[in-house]
């Protein structure tokens, strides 16, 4: 008698912990999650009097053009943001880049800032660098002949320092020069294991637009990225588009399908490089600089003291005359 109370109490916690294990697991499925199209909606007007869209594959890509303003064109530069940034990244850095005479385009990665949030979007750097080369090909149609000509510079910050370099190695002829600001080159991609368990995803989500994308979320977050406190302006620049619709669903494809390029590659190309780092950056830790200068001795690394993951932000004069001096040694 007491071996059966004892099977039978067995048998009762075993499939109590079982259907307390299903329901752990469905409950996030409970919990709904905003949903967007491939293109933008939800926007009454455009974020920013110089933002543009242009569709590409289905999907929409918002970019903000600076011209240049000088008698003459310097040069063409690409800014591309890194995780959990947008244009706004760069909304210090680059007026003062196109008052120089520089033409900038800064541009929000599908899923971030003002872009499309397409669940299904190839987020590999190799696509990515497909579609920024079509996007560009769009505005070179609408510039003169003799600026449309001319090759660009290509600036990324952390994974966006991967998606330029995917860029330049697929098409160094259109390249004048590659810039990486604390650059996410050697990070392995594809996602872990957990990306691969649909429960676990769906509570990644949730998680994501439930506490993550929120003000005190985001105030977390650039404190680490900044190593300072950010100001209301910066935490609203931030959180505004990543609030939109969508957002974290499209969390899912990004961390099952983002990679790294090859960097080992670059070592192919003849292309100019400059690194700038933050000393104090602990996201992408200045230290990383000797892969780059392991496979391109003659990249050009600069150390800004004091500054953390993101310089172009929070010591934006001195980033702004490092690359304005570099670029200048690139054209004479």
């Amino acid at each position: 008698m007491k071996k059966y109370r004892r099977t039978r109490r067995f048998w009762i916690i075993g499939l109590g912990a079982l259907g307390l294990a299903a329901a752990l697991l469905l409950l996030p499925y409970f919990i709904p999650l905003s949903q967007a199209s491939q293109t933008l909606q939800g926007l009454k007007q455009m974020p920013f009097s110089n933002s543009e869209v242009i569709d590409i594959a289905c999907n929409s890509f918002h970019y903000r053009m600076y011209p240049a303003l000088a008698d003459s064109v310097k040069g063409k530069v690409l800014l591309v943001h890194g995780l959990g940034g947008s244009t706004f990244s760069y909304e210090e850095s680059a007026p003062q880049l196109a008052r120089d005479g520089w033409l900038i385009l800064s541009v929000d990665l599908p899923g971030f800032g003002y872009s499309s949030r397409n669940p299904n979007y190839n987020h590999d750097q190799a696509n990515r660098a497909l579609d920024l080369w079509t996007l560009l090909d769009g505005v070179d149609s609408q510039l003169s002949p003799q600026l449309a000509q001319m090759p660009w510079f290509l600036a990324g910050h952390s994974m966006g320092g991967g998606t330029v370099a995917a860029m330049a190695i697929k098409d160094e002829a259109r390249t004048a020069g590659l810039i990486l600001i604390d650059p996410a080159l050697s990070e392995a991609g594809g996602g872990s294991i957990l990306t691969q368990f649909p429960p676990a995803v769906r509570l990644m989500q949730v998680a994501l637009e439930r506490f993550l994308l929120s003000e005190a979320g985001v105030r977390r977050f650039l404190t680490s990225a900044y190593g300072r406190a950010p100001t209301p302006e910066e935490i609203s620049g931030y959180l505004a588009p990543l609030t939109l619709p969508g957002t974290a669903r499209m969390a899912k494809n990004l961390f099952k399908s983002a990679d790294v390029p090859d960097a080992a590659l670059l070592s192919k190309t003849s292309l100019p490089i400059l690194a700038i780092w933050g000393s104090l950056d602990t996201w992408v830790p200045p230290d990383e600089s000797q892969k780059l200068l392991d496979i391109r001795p003659d990249a050009e690394i600069y150390i800004i003291e004091g500054a953390a993951h993101c310089p172009m932000e929070t010591h934006t004069q001195e980033f702004v005359q490092i690359l304005l001096d570099w670029l200048q040694e690139q054209t004479l």
